[in-house]
This record gives structure tokens, C-alpha cells and sequence, in this order.
């Protein structure tokens, strides 16, 4: 029995050894396979358009790479509420995107706290006219001594406390768009009228008829359509390189773009390890194409330097990287993967992330390559 399974645990051992030699067999087949180098035959190579050269040290502009958005300054924004409970009369066709000028009305609010305000300033300014007489009768009658000086003190306290209350009440209802010189006459409204306060684009709408509102509550988000900037979120090891003035490049679904930085954040975000830094459209026609909160790519161009480069068709772009292509001793292609360090119309600044191989590197014909590599 005991030799029984003796010889069933050595069968055993012997198969697993055997499946662990054809996994290690086939693992090192296959890393075998991978292709390092393609070898391409003259017909391939003329078809291709391949043109050999050698990278050439250049001066290019120096860049930090980021992104951002499009925004605008607070005085560009505007929150809608109003300072006093009340029900919503009426709005007008507010849809977001709709335009809207400074002064537009908005919307009207039906208020019992804005009557009763009304009521009490006129009582108080009739008041103040009858405490204004009884002040002046007190001091003339004090002057020809014929009066009590603890009456004439007591008309100018009540003088004095209403007309706190008076210019208290102006002030209230100045803040409401009350017009105070209709309402002395005694015209009295019965609802308030919301504002735009700017010139701009409506975002939002947070009221409809009947609905009752409070200070809280806001009612309309507007964004100006001035002073547009861009804010980007450099990481902290670029701070460095940044100074006011330098060019913003920058694009965003198909739009492309020009700025000046005109600001640097003075604190690192510890979350995210990037501070803001807002740059201004070069030209109004940039501004009114892009839209507040779009999102951008950007490049900020922070001075020139010494680099190696290689023609826009040496570089197979893949991301923010890309392969060049060297043509080895032995007539194999390699590929190197770069990464882009600068780029213009012309040329591309890069920087090997491995080795550079002997031999002749392509400067055109890039693209056909890739495929090729892609392809096998």
C-alpha cells in the first residue's frame, strides 16, 4: 500500500515538473517574438519615404505643459437673491445661454413684509415732519423763556430717534430698488422687480410662479461676458521657470488660442501639488470663442534652450510621447521611444527615454514606420 502511493506522488512530481518546463519554454518563446527590430528592404524603405540624418542640437523655445480652464473674475459672476421674503408674480423666458443686460428685469416678487416696510416709512416720515415743527416751537419758546428745557429736550430726542428710524427705512428699501421720492407721495407698490446686475449669459434658474422665496434662496446665476481669462494648474516642480509675461499656447476642442500669464498663485495646493496661474486672451476674437469652464490643454513658453531635435516627420507622435527611428549598423530599424520636450512647425525637441543605438536616425518617414512596428 505504502509503495502504491509512493509511486503515485513521483508520477505526480514528474508531470508538474514537465508543465513547469513548457510554461518557462513558452514564456521565453514568446519574449523571443517580440519585435525589437524590423529590416526593410530598399522597394519598402523608397515606398515608406524613409530619409536618414542625424539629430541636430537646436534652440528651442522651453515648455511646461498643463491644464486648466476658461473663467472669469468674480466681478464677472453674479449670484441673484433678494433680501426679503416673498412669492414669486412673474419671470420672464430665462432658458441658460439666454443674454441679459444690466438692468434687465428678471423676475417680480409679491412681498407683505416690502408693503409693510412702505407703510412704516411714510408714518415715520410724517412723523419726522411733525417732531421737526414741535422741535423748532420748543426752542423758540425756550429762547423767549416762556418754555420748559425738559420739553424742548424731549421733542429732540423723538426728533433725533425718528429720524434714525427714517433714514434706517430709506436705506432698506433703497437696497430693494424702492423709489423713495414715488413712495413720499404715497405711492405704495405691492412687489419687487429682480435685476440683472450685469451684462451677461444666464446659467441658471432657481424660481418659478407662486413659489415662495427667502434671502437664502438664490434665484438666478449669470456669467459676465468680459474680462474672460484662463486659469491653469501648474505642478510645483515648474514654478520655477514661470515669470509674468510669458506666452500661453493653448487649445480645446479644435480651438487654439493665445495668452500673457499676468498672474502667479503664491501657494502650493498640498492635495493636488499644482498652483494656479491665470493668464489673459492676447486678442478678443480668442475671448469670444471659448466658453466660461471649458477645458484646456496649455503650454507655457518659458525661454529658450539647447536641445536635440528631429523634423515633425522624423516623430511618430503616440500621446505626449512619441518613437523616433534609428537604422542600425547592420540595416534593422530600432525603436526608441522620445519624449517631447519643445515643439514648432518644423522640428520637435525630444529626449530618448532609452539608449540611443548606433546608426543613422530617420527624420522622415516616421508614421509608416509605426504602422509597421504596430502591424508585426
Amino acid at each position: 500500500m505504502n509503495k502504491r502511493i509512493i509511486n503515485t506522488c513521483t508520477t505526480l512530481l514528474f508531470i508538474l515538473g514537465m508543465f513547469a518546463c513548457g510554461n518557462k519554454e513558452a514564456a521565453t518563446t514568446e519574449a523571443e517574438s517580440a519585435v525589437s527590430s524590423i529590416k526593410l528592404t530598399a522597394e519598402q524603405k523608397q515606398n515608406a519615404g524613409i530619409v536618414l540624418g542625424e539629430l541636430e542640437e537646436r534652440e528651442m523655445a522651453s515648455e511646461v505643459s498643463c491644464t486648466g480652464l476658461v473663467d472669469v473674475p468674480p466681478i464677472s459672476s453674479a449670484s441673484i437673491s433678494l433680501p426679503i421674503a416673498g412669492y414669486v408674480k412673474s419671470t420672464f423666458e430665462l432658458l441658460p445661454g439666454k443674454q441679459v443686460r444690466k438692468g434687465q428685469v428678471l423676475a417680480t416678487i409679491t412681498s407683505l413684509d416690502y408693503i409693510q416696510m412702505q407703510q412704516e416709512y411714510i408714518q415715520a416720515l410724517s412723523q419726522l415732519t411733525y417732531l421737526t415743527s414741535e422741535k423748532s416751537r420748543q426752542q423758540v419758546l425756550n429762547t423767549e423763556e416762556v418754555g420748559s428745557k425738559k420739553k424742548l429736550q424731549m421733542a429732540e430726542a423723538d426728533f433725533s430717534n425718528i429720524q434714525a428710524q427714517v433714514k434706517s427705512l430709506a436705506l432698506k428699501l433703497e437696497i430693494l430698488g424702492c423709489d423713495l421720492k414715488s413712495l413720499a407721495k404715497g405711492n405704495i407698490s405691492s412687489f419687487l422687480q429682480v435685476k440683472a446686475p450685469i451684462d451677461g449669459y444666464v446659467v441658471d434658474v432657481f424660481m418659478s410662479i407662486g413659489k415662495y422665496v427667502q434671502p437664502t434662496d438664490e434665484l438666478v446665476k449669470l456669467v459676465g461676458i468680459a474680462h474672460k481669462h484662463v486659469e491653469l494648474k501648474v505642478f510645483e516642480r515648474d514654478l520655477s521657470s514661470l515669470k509674468l509675461g510669458q506666452t500661453i499656447q493653448f487649445e480645446a476642442e479644435g480651438l487654439e488660442g493665445k495668452g500673457k500669464v499676468f498672474l502667479i498663485g503664491k501657494q502650493v495646493d498640498l492635495s493636488t501639488r499644482t498652483t494656479s496661474v491665470h493668464g489673459h486672451f492676447s486678442n478678443e476674437a480668442d475671448e469670444v470663442r471659448f466658453t466660461v469652464g471649458q477645458f484646456i490643454n496649455a503650454k507655457i513658453l518659458v525661454g529658450n534652450q539647447k536641445m536635440k531635435t528631429i523634423p515633425q516627420a522624423g516623430l511618430a507622435r503616440v500621446g505626449k510621447g512619441g518613437f523616433i527611428y534609428v537604422e542600425n549598423p547592420q540595416g534593422a530599424m530600432e525603436q526608441v521611444p522620445v519624449k517631447v520636450i519643445s515643439s514648432n512647425e518644423e522640428y520637435v525637441g525630444v529626449q530618448p527615454i532609452k539608449a540611443l543605438p548606433a546608426g543613422k536616425v530617420v527624420i522622415s518617414g516616421a508614421s509608416a514606420l509605426e504602422a509597421i512596428f504596430a502591424k508585426d
